[in-house]
């Protein structure tokens, strides 16, 4: 499609193009040529055409241009060029047809070519004011990569043919233009099967039809070329061809053009995670699940890709989740490549891998694992969504505010374009809101079991959620999302009052009793219990060094309430219960387990000397507590980025309300026994 409005067709153009295909064996008696709305030449329908219907006929000669038939055109001016293939099939063509283009009216395909406006609008011609109209979209970075990426080609090309073809005829405008001539109306080769050369053809009249997402269209080939049906058109009605699935971005750059509301509409995102120390893992089992780190995901309105989250969640892992997963998809690869060159004879299906070349962790493979791996891995990977979502639809906000009303068709296109991508990507958050929510709702309301779904423990995997993974859909999550009042900011800062345990809530928790005020005893710099700054975790005054203290503060005060936990539980009574099954010591190097053990002796004075019942080094804060609290951290950390703070905690949930009596009764009892110390 042509997009420009001062590219109308001429009448005169228009009668000697139709006399040239009628000469040349094209049949087409139903169509016929005018100028839409827009003042674009288009084509109509004559008269009824029937579903199905042939409406067009191409003969393959003479009117097909292929490779062959360029490279024949070319060969007196490249008889010096090291090989006829020295160039490759796009140069070839492009070439080609500044070549007609400049034989004027002497061109056999003159009328054709005449027809084809000396300007192409694609985002390739965007001038400084336009391009400011996809500033912050990935189209931005897209055309300029393209633009450099084609001025390099035509330097290289005219490297090689300079002493054969005239620089002043052969000019990087004229290669734009059959650049942009080719992306925006060629046609794949194999349409003609394997007589056909070549990757790229242009069809005469062919490419005159203007796209229309989802319309039906059939090519038939036959031995004299290409026949033409669709779906049923009335008289006066235009008539459209489908270029395939295409996004705004690809018709913007590509063909000149925009759609509103376009269902093939997509945001492309690339995930990097290079300063990830555990890259290296992380992209084997990426690549294990046949995703690399240069795979491009691609949103759509209301859709985000399984890979994009599976990538998601690879990225959120922490070691010891790196390790089960790595493990894993080594073991896979392993048994999948020995039940290829080992076939079991006795055909068992009762191995350890289920007789069918994969290992499992707990009844799973790595590729349902990556459903959903855990809940802190989830909170994990909807936080990192939301950030990339967020990141990128706020780049095309801030430019939103610097740009006028589109002054031209170019930019009205680029509008339509920035206004789906954002649609897009406000459709896709919504999606990420609704799973944060459904996760929530799950653990409020007990219906996760602490021991799969926190610690991954047990063999029943499908109790990990209460729903089968198929029931876990992009439309679940929307009318969750529908449902839910809350925002992502509001789902976030419920998720840290009910899920986790940080250093700061334990110590609001805690304030005038005894456990707070002996760390406020103990790390009387950073005020833990001023009114002001009660538990502050981000004092912008700290250097690296008081950060690092921080940090040593923080992990301290969880440490030490997770093992006072162990043994009088008020609030997370499931959660200590399933937690003492968990052993993470193992994760501890030597070196870990002689900072914790340095860190206990150092707080022992402090904390005895304020309350030795409560805090008795020899038979509850022993080093092995120490240590399986220490595990606990370093396995169930995560961090969630709100407004601008990241808030970092222990997934830690609360007692859903579901609690029975009888817990509830074994609370109260631990809360006076906890009474009677303090």
């Amino acid at each position: 499609m042509d997009s420009a409005h001062d590219q109308a067709h001429n009448p005169s153009k228009q009668k000697r193009f139709v006399q040239w295909l009628v000469d040349n064996n094209a049949h087409f008696p139903k169509l016929e040529f005018r100028d839409d709305d827009e003042g674009c030449g288009s084509v109509y329908a004559s008269a009824d055409i029937v579903e199905d219907e042939v409406f067009l006929i191409i003969p393959f000669h003479p009117l097909v241009i292929t490779d062959t038939l360029a490279r024949k055109n070319l060969e007196p001016l490249l008889v010096n060029l090291p090989s006829n293939t020295a160039l490759d099939n796009r140069t070839a063509l492009t070439l080609f047809l500044i070549q007609q283009v400049e034989l004027g009216s002497a061109s056999f395909f003159h009328p054709y070519l005449d027809m084809i406006p000396s300007r192409i609008h694609t985002a390739l011609e965007f001038d400084n004011q336009d391009m400011e109209f996809l500033h912050g979209t990935n189209a931005f970075l897209t055309v300029q990569e393209l633009k450099e990426t084609l001025k390099a080609r035509y330097s290289a090309t005219m490297a090689l043919v300079s002493q054969q073809m005239d620089p002043a005829i052969y000019t990087w405008e004229r290669f734009l233009w059959a650049e942009t001539v080719i992306s925006s109306r060629t046609f794949p080769a194999h349409l003609f099967g394997d007589d056909v050369e070549g990757e790229l053809v242009l069809i005469p009249l062919g490419d005159t039809l203007n796209h229309k997402s989802r319309h039906k269209v059939t090519w038939i080939k036959t031995p004299q070329g290409l026949e033409m049906s669709s779906a049923a058109v009335g008289k006066g009605e235009q008539m459209y061809n489908n270029y395939g699935p295409k996004s705004n971005e690809e018709l913007l750059v590509g063909y000149g053009f925009c759609t509103v509301d376009n269902e093939d509409d997509t945001v492309t995102l690339k995930t990097n995670f290079s300063r990830d120390p555990d890259q290296e893992r992380k992209a084997m089992i990426l690549k294990h699940m046949g995703i690399t780190q240069q795979t491009i995901h691609y949103l759509r309105h209301g859709y985000i890709p399984d890979q994009l989250l599976v990538t998601m969640r690879v990225m959120a892992m922490n070691p010891a989740e790196v390790d089960i997963c790595y493990e894993l998809a080594d073991q896979e690869d392993l048994s999948f490549k020995k039940s290829l060159s080992e076939p079991d004879p006795t055909g068992d299906n009762n191995s350890a891998d289920g007789g069918n070349g994969c290992s499992k962790f707990n009844g799973e493979t790595v590729a349902e694992l990556l459903t959903f791996l855990n809940v802190r891995n989830e909170f994990a990977m909807l936080d990192l969504l939301d950030m990339l979502m967020g990141a990128k639809l706020q780049g095309i906000l801030e430019w939103d505010t610097r740009l006028t009303s589109p002054q031209n068709q170019a930019q009205e296109f680029a509008h339509i374009y920035r206004e789906e991508q954002k649609q897009i990507l406000r459709s896709c958050s919504s999606i990420a809101r609704g799973m944060m929510s459904k996760l929530l709702q799950e653990l409020s309301s007990g219906q996760l079991d602490m021991g799969r779904a926190i610690f991954m423990r047990g063999q029943d995997s499908s109790s990990r959620r209460p729903l089968s993974v198929e029931s876990y859909t992009s439309e679940m999550f929307q009318e969750c999302a529908t449902k839910e009042t809350r925002t992502m900011t509001g789902l976030k800062q419920d998720v840290v009052s009910q899920v986790l345990l940080t250093a700061k809530g334990v110590m609001i928790e805690n304030k005038g009793q005894v456990f707070g005020e002996a760390f406020v005893s103990a790390f009387p710099n950073h005020g833990w219990g001023d009114e002001k700054d009660d538990g502050n975790e981000n004092l912008l005054d700290l250097d690296e060094e008081g950060e690092m203290a921080m940090q040593m503060e923080q992990d301290a005060i969880l440490t030490c309430f997770l093992v006072l936990e162990s043994h009088q539980p008020r609030q997370r009574t499931q959660f200590i219960s399933a937690a003492k099954t968990a052993n993470y010591s193992s994760q501890l190097d030597e070196d870990m387990k002689e900072d914790v053990e340095d860190l206990r002796q150092s707080l022992q004075e402090t904390l005895e000397s304020v309350d030795a019942k409560t805090f008795d080094f020899d038979e509850r804060f022993t080093s092995e507590a120490f240590i399986w609290a220490t595990g606990l951290l370093e396995a169930l950390s995560v961090s969630l980025h709100i407004e601008g703070e990241r808030i970092t905690g222990l997934v830690a949930p609360k007692d859903c309300k579901g609690t029975d009596d009888t817990n509830r009764r074994g609370k109260r009892k631990l809360e006076v026994e906890e009474g009677d110390t303090q």
